[in-house]
């Protein structure tokens, strides 16, 4: 491989792995957002349930029953 085949391709790497940067910054912004929101409803959302006086948290489970179908939770649709 001449140099100028090397430095393009070192290119073309280099501007893949910028154009991915900027999509994960994105996601990860767009994850903290949402992370946000999540934790300002559960702190007043009385569909989730509180697990030994700890708020909901997104690793456990929310099971919905035939009870529960009257009451809606518009951000979580539980």
């Amino acid at each position: 491989m001449e140099n100028q085949e090397v430095l393009k391709a070192i290119a073309t790497l280099a501007d893949k792995v910028s154009r991915y940067h900027e999509r994960l910054l994105a996601v990860e912004r767009e994850k903290e957002k949402i992370e946000k929101t999540l934790s300002e409803h559960l702190k007043g959302c009385s569909c989730h349930p509180v697990i030994e006086g700890k708020p909901y948290n997104s690793s456990a489970e929310v099971m919905v029953t035939g009870l529960d179908s009257e009451v809606e939770c518009e951000a979580c649709s539980a």
